[in-house]
């Protein structure tokens, strides 16, 4: 697909966090680093970024995250989108994995952007919003004011083309209530980007190494081996969401691309 443009931005990365909650350990204190990271898609048909990264405000992020995260300006997803030459308002779409705060941080930075979320997502979510189930009610407060174009994406829809070579892909409930990712076709390969479906390759193993952070797990492992699947039959490179290894070999939005 000549038409398409893949550009890694790398938005910073969260230290000395527990792996547990991730990747299974023996270790309950074991610590690691993890990436933070988001995609922009260059199309003919318009700018697409997967996923949002963390935000840094004091003010609306959750302590034990702003603890551990490392974010420098130059790794907001704004400057980073500057350095190859793009705006925050030539991003049409953003396509949100999942409502989670290191994941939909800058939604609002991008003024002409739809935002497409799963619906069971969107929909469960602020229900646990107003009943005050989970401790990032301040962002929801915040997004809450601001004119954001929600899409919400289809529950009974398992795939549909975003633009030509781009894929919107439901994988459904497991790590959240509901999340999307994108399949990619480039010739230099197909990829399929799933944020934080699979955190790792080391959660598929072998052995499995289940996450600790996780809505349903026996949805996860469903989802899992569905993406697996989906991989094979599309033969198609996964991007993990937090794999730190494969981060750093892929090629950065200040290196290059992938087309």
């Amino acid at each position: 697909m000549s038409d398409l443009k893949v550009y890694v931005l790398n938005n910073g990365i969260n230290i000395d966090s527990i792996k547990n909650d991730l990747i299974s350990t023996d270790d309950p204190d074991e610590r690691f680093n993890f990436p933070s990271w988001t995609a922009l898609i260059r199309h003919k048909d318009g700018n697409i970024l997967f996923d949002a990264a963390s935000h840094v405000d004091p003010e609306r992020q959750i302590a034990l995250i702003l603890e551990n995260l490392r974010v420098t300006e130059e790794d907001e997803p704004v400057n980073r989108l500057k350095q190859i030459g793009l705006a925050a308002g030539d991003i049409d779409t953003i396509l949100l994995s999942h409502m989670h705060p290191d994941h939909f941080g800058y939604i609002d930075a991008f003024p002409n952007a739809k935002i497409i979320v799963h619906e069971d997502e969107f929909t469960y979510m602020m229900r646990d919003y107003a009943l005050k189930r989970f401790p990032f009610t301040k962002d929801f407060d915040h997004f809450l004011q601001q004119d954001l174009k929600w899409d919400l994406f289809p529950s009974e829809v398992k795939m549909r083309e975003l633009v030509p070579g781009v894929t919107i892909v439901n994988f459904g409930k497991g790590h959240s209530y509901g999340m999307l990712g994108l399949l990619l076709e480039l010739d230099c390969g197909n990829k399929l980007l799933i944020s934080d479906v699979i955190y790792s390759s080391e959660n598929v193993g072998p052995p499995l190494r289940r996450p600790g952070i996780c809505r349903d797990l026996e949805n996860w492992e469903k989802t899992m081996n569905y993406t697996l699947l989906l991989a094979r039959l599309t033969n198609a490179e996964i991007w993990y969401g937090h794999d730190m290894a494969q981060f750093e070999g892929l090629v950065k939005s200040t290196e290059g691309w992938y087309e």
